[in-house]
């Protein structure tokens, strides 16, 4: 339209883009502290011009493109990538800090004392086999080992259960996040075939995808304006069916990751990355770290029985199973009953009263095990016994019971280092990136408030054009003619 109601139009346009623009920035700017938010921006275009003769083509004023966001999607997949290991390996750190604190050496009330104060008491005992009060402190010293290690397997226990319901709440939030995704592809698939942009929508689909991301190995596609959701060679989220991870504890090893169809069938999946697999992984080594320290206090108290029966032939000083020996070693009540039944001497068939006195040597054979070299965690205790000596062939593979147990001690460090140092790295590329993202997509109030002032003094000066026109036109008509 030409002339000055074409004129008047381009106003309108100006002032109804400029409103528009403004909307924006105040949208960006009320979400500047939203988790995820991406600033948008109103895409101006020029309307298409008209052709007056003699003079070419006059513009007609400006038309809305779009209001898009600010994104560099490579940014947010290196994002999601980034952040499925931080959180595998910061996830597996903070278990193991939990197991580390068990572990605490050294400590005036750690596994390391307890066996010094054990050999000690044998050792005094050696010293001293008439002395009743010596035997009575071999008993308690042993009762204290006990209890000591019983209380280090249940709270070995508990971080194992501690990791396990990690795990479900993990998997639990996963499902649902999976659902709230299936929910969004719906109603983006119903906006966007309407023509328009679901921007906010969008932000709330990265941010779902970033944190599935956080939590596995998933695998984004987009198809059809929808994000299908695959893990391994199975899809959890394709068009509207939704399949379900599934988690199967296991008594001895990290569990197992299913996934649920929706016919009841269960097919086993990978989980290699995340915050689940940083639990999974923590769970196999504090598993492994419960078996270890049964295993040695098998053996440890396996050598002891053998000393202190010469090889089974009078009464065992430790009741002890194979299975959770930690949890479950005692003192053979017997002993704890009556002190005067510790074999202190070589001779084990007479009665205590008629042992030869002032001989300690089986209590000093007990004490020697301190630095004996056995295998402690052998699938069996297979260490030669000489009975002449009362003491065990040294085994090639052995090591003291202090050296086994610090053995144990020292890995567990280096295993809980190695994922700090993993998770310390992963958490500065993180945060390269998200500093990245937040100046790409994050809202800068300084911008906005010059993008605010740009866009009011376009829409007064926009206001201004049709208030001129406004006049020109009443001069027009109620001011010409006769």
């Amino acid at each position: 339209m030409s002339g000055l109601f074409g004129t008047l139009n381009i106003g309108t346009r100006g002032m109804a883009a400029s409103q528009t623009a403004l909307q924006t920035t105040s949208h960006n700017l009320a979400n500047m502290n939203t988790d995820g938010y991406t600033r948008q921006r109103v895409n101006f275009e020029a309307e298409n011009p008209y052709h007056l003769g003699g003079v070419g083509q006059i513009g007609t004023g400006v038309k809305l493109s779009g209001v898009v966001r600010v994104i560099d999607d490579y940014v947010t997949k290196q994002i999601q990538q980034e952040s499925g290991s931080y959180n595998r390996y910061a996830q597996k750190s903070e278990i193991l800090s939990k197991l580390e604190m068990i572990f605490n050496e050294p400590s005036e009330t750690g596994l390391s004392n307890g066996l010094s104060k054990f050999y000690s008491a044998w050792n005094y005992l050696g010293s001293n086999p008439e002395l009743p009060t010596a035997k009575t402190m071999v008993s308690q010293e042993a009762q204290s080992l006990a209890d000591t290690l019983a209380h280090m397997s249940n709270q070995i226990e508990g971080v194992q259960s501690d990791t396990v319901y990690a795990i479900q709440k993990d998997v639990m939030d996963f499902n649902n996040k999976i659902e709230q995704l299936n929910t969004l592809n719906q109603q983006i698939f119903n906006v966007t075939v309407k023509g328009d942009t679901p921007n906010d929508l969008l932000d709330q689909r990265d941010r779902l995808t970033t944190e599935l991301a956080s939590m596995s190995n998933v695998e984004f596609s987009y198809e059809n304006y929808q994000v299908e959701v695959k893990l391994g060679e199975h899809y959890l989220l394709k068009g509207n069916a939704v399949q379900k991870l599934a988690f199967v504890s296991a008594a001895d090893d990290q569990g197992n990751m299913m996934i649920a169809s929706e016919d009841g069938t269960y097919k086993a999946v990978s989980v290699t990355n995340g915050s689940i697999k940083g639990s999974q992984e923590a769970l196999e080594l504090v598993n492994g770290k419960q078996e270890e320290l049964n295993r040695l206090v098998y053996s440890f108290a396996t050598a002891v029985n053998t000393i202190h029966s010469n090889n089974g032939k009078g009464i065992l000083f430790f009741e002890v199973f194979e299975t959770n020996s930690a949890k479950t070693l005692k003192v053979n009540v017997d002993i704890l009953d009556d002190s005067s039944k510790v074999n202190a001497g070589q001779s084990i068939d007479a009665p205590s009263d008629e042992r030869p006195a002032g001989d300690g040597s089986r209590a000093t054979a007990i004490s020697a095990l301190a630095t004996a070299k056995i295998n402690y965690f052998g699938a069996t205790f297979d260490a030669e016994y000489d009975e002449t000596t009362m003491s065990f062939k040294a085994q090639d593979n052995g090591s003291t019971t202090s050296g086994a147990y610090n053995n144990m001690v020292t890995s567990m460090g280096i295993m809980k280092e190695q994922a700090d140092n993993m998770a310390a790295s992963q958490s500065e590329v993180l945060t390269f990136l998200e500093n990245r993202r937040g100046a790409i997509s994050g809202v800068s109030m300084n911008e906005e408030v010059v993008d605010m002032m740009k866009f009011s003094s376009a829409f007064q000066a926009n206001a201004r054009i049709i208030s001129v026109v406004d006049e020109m036109l009443d001069t027009l008509i109620n001011r010409t003619g006769v």
